[in-house]
């Protein structure tokens, strides 16, 4: 995602609708799909965050709410078909009492491994969520390279997340390890899980002198190379590394603007590969804001908007028209051939076609 929510702690009262807004006021969507449907009478339902690992599977951190003075209890729901059926499982958290808000959040890693946090405790299941185990909050040991399945995640070490530090979530553990080989001073953003068709694995922060970077890696983070940027003014994030067909690339800042919260900044192609950079957007023009992005196949760039919803640019990023035929989505996710994105009310959408179609996501109540 374009904004991911980097550590930062967001909280949404017990019994009211909690999908992810990732610190953004985003702009109200067209009518969608719930994210949960069959609920009881009496008892709501609903999936908190939807995350897949691959094209097959994926894992929803759920809550059900009896009633309003009831407190709330988290679930996951598991699917091994993509999305079209959910088994559900238990969770080693306590259930939120009716003012507090939803805290836990979920990190797929691979189809087998999944780990939860709350509240700076975290808990792993190697098994798809039939068992759990705590596992240290702590960074326990180093590693030099990015196991192949791993995730890379940013966390925050205080509570504003002034201070974040770079991991790797082990796929056959769930714990969290040190990347001891970065090149950057500090970093901000990571590719999570997501890895490009070529191998390609990216980091974004500040380098040397203090200015805006993106590092990449396509074997595992033994070598790495890094591109520098002028820094925008107000900068809020980035770059963000997109990855097109073939040897485009793109990078994107985000920045504030008077207009918009998550301010629609620069923009910077590659056509190869990262090795040269020219700036084609410098970050006035409009759509304002910016929430999440991807490329499709044909290489039209997709995003999020806080107020005019999703828009597409045929031209790299140099003007923005509105679809035809999708959902009000604002942030992406995209692994393995698999995209899900998620409304600015909560509601989550996948696409096995880089975009072109989308389906709600569904899942059934415990």
């Amino acid at each position: 995602m374009l904004l991911a929510a980097i550590g930062v702690l967001v909280t949404h009262p017990a019994g009211e609708k909690a999908g992810r807004r990732n610190g953004a006021a985003l702009a109200e969507a067209r009518p969608s799909a719930d994210a949960v449907t069959g609920t009881e009478p009496g008892e709501a339902s609903e999936a908190l965050f939807v995350q897949f690992a691959d094209r097959d599977h994926g894992f929803a951190l759920t809550s059900t709410c009896p009633g309003e003075e009831q407190p709330c209890s988290y679930g996951l729901a598991v699917t091994v078909d993509g999305g079209r059926t959910y088994q559900h499982r238990k969770v080693p958290l306590a259930k939120v009492p009716p003012l507090e808000g939803y805290s836990a959040d979920l990190h797929a890693v691979t189809g087998q491994t999944v780990v939860i946090e709350d509240r700076g405790k975290w808990w792993a299941s190697i098994d798809a969520g039939r068992t759990w185990r705590s596992v240290p909050n702590s960074v326990t040991r180093s590693v030099a390279v990015i196991p192949a399945k791993a995730r890379l995640h940013i966390h925050c070490a205080d509570t504003n997340c002034d201070k974040r530090e770079l991991t790797v979530i082990a796929p056959e553990t769930g714990m969290r390890l040190k990347l001891s080989n970065v090149p950057l001073e500090s970093v901000h953003g990571s590719s999570e899980s997501t890895i490009a068709p070529d191998g390609t694995r990216w980091l974004s922060g500040i380098a040397r002198g203090g200015v805006p970077a993106l590092a990449t890696t396509r074997d595992g983070g033994r070598t790495w190379s890094v591109s520098r940027f002028p820094k925008p003014e107000n900068l809020l994030s980035g770059p963000k590394l997109l990855v097109g067909p073939g040897k485009q690339w793109y990078a994107v800042f985000t920045v504030q603007r008077n207009d918009a919260k998550n301010g629609f900044g620069p923009v910077y192609a590659s056509p190869d590969a990262g090795r040269t950079w020219s700036r084609i957007r410098d970050g006035r023009e409009q759509p304002a804001s910016i929430t999440g992005a991807i490329i499709q196949p044909e290489g039209q760039l997709l995003i999020g908007t806080e107020r005019d919803g999703p828009m597409i640019s045929a031209d790299g990023g140099r003007t923005f028209t509105t679809p035809r035929a999708v959902p009000a989505v604002s942030t992406f996710i995209e692994r393995s051939g698999m995209i899900t994105a998620m409304t600015s009310t909560g509601a989550y959408w996948t696409s096995r076609d880089g975009g072109a179609t989308w389906s709600p996501v569904s899942v059934p109540a415990p």
